[in-house]
């Protein structure tokens, strides 16, 4: 069954030592958000249902990002299988700062298996949304999610989104996972990323960024996620963005990464990122796939190679990698 989803709002405390001025930190439930829900496997489920009840569903996820009770800080709810490749509109005709929930018990379901293998799964073209609670298939030669950037039109710009929750699974066949245009104020959060095998054409990239006009994303966060079992890490320059609290496997049960983590490359070189409180296994170095920005910080990382000058005997990370 599922359940209403409230639009949030914060609420802070009271002032320091004034008595009976606090209240509970928290977030307030305010019901007056759009609500629209999507189950594929409903029986009652047809796009010409408005899908505000969650007895009546709509079929397909289009239909409720085209729907004309969408409005700013609504909800989309999606329940069963997700077959079908989904444009959102662009920031422009909005609308902007809208999430995409999964209606699953885990990040293993409701799958989003997407349809042509050629065309990304959720191709996301506006401001602020908010993405959380699938498991992403990989695609043969498109993105499971691809983040524009100007890149397919003016107003196609994916700044500020949140991705959560999720996982973005390659199925040893998927070309690339999270794929960005160069947006920034991006936050990809809890994510984990398996199975991305270099046997796909081209090679296969979990998490990664692509040519357009703005080529390396800025303020982007890549926080508590797993780079695991894969042929490639996260291969993501970028300027004055962070890599928090994640955990990378150079060697995993049935893949070895090439790349482990680049936040810069030759041909799109980064900078001025912190990398903290990671898990760096293996050879820390640029020939072990680990490859830093000119000026990046990374420090207070976890690695096992204490041979390397830039590791501590207690296997705290103190330089970047060379």
């Amino acid at each position: 069954m599922l359940f209403p989803i409230y639009k949030l709002r914060p609420f802070y405390g009271g002032q320091f030592g004034v008595p009976g001025s606090e209240s509970p930190y928290g977030i307030r439930m305010i019901p007056d958000a759009t609500v629209l829900y999507v189950d594929s496997g409903h029986p009652e489920a047809s796009d010409n249902n408005d899908g505000t009840d969650p007895t009546a569903p709509k079929s397909t996820v289009q239909s409720a990002i085209n729907s004309t009770l969408l409005e700013p800080y609504s909800v989309i709810v999606v329940a069963g299988t997700v077959s079908e490749d989904v444009v959102t509109p662009d920031y422009a005709t909005g609308p902007n700062y809208i999430t995409l929930l999964g209606a699953g018990p885990s990040m293993y379901s409701p799958a989003w298996e997407g349809d042509d293998a050629s065309t990304p799964s959720l191709d996301m073209r506006a401001v602020g949304w908010r993405v959380e609670g699938f498991r992403f298939y990989g695609k043969t030669s498109a993105a499971a999610i691809e983040l524009r950037h100007t890149d397919s039109g003016a107003n196609d710009i994916a700044i500020r989104t949140v991705i959560q929750n999720c996982l973005l699974d390659g199925l040893t066949t998927g070309r690339y996972g999270i794929w960005s245009h160069g947006c920034y104020d991006v936050w990809i959060v809890d994510c984990v990323f398996q199975l991305w095998h270099n046997a796909v054409a081209g090679g296969a990239i979990p998490l990664g960024v692509g040519t357009t006009p703005l080529a390396i994303p800025y303020r982007n966060h890549i926080v508590n996620c797993v780079f695991w079992d894969s042929d490639n890490g996260a291969i993501f320059p970028m300027n004055g963005g962070e890599v928090r609290g994640c955990m990378f496997q150079p060697t995993g049960y049935a893949y070895a990464m090439t790349q482990v983590l680049n936040t810069s490359i030759v041909a799109n070189p980064g900078d001025d990122n912190v990398v903290h409180n990671n898990t760096f296994p293996g050879d820390y170095s640029i020939a072990g796939g680990y490859r830093p920005g000119a000026a990046d910080a990374w420090l207070g990382n976890w690695a096992d190679d204490t041979a390397e000058a830039e590791v501590g005997d207690n296997g705290i990370t103190i330089a970047r990698p060379t």
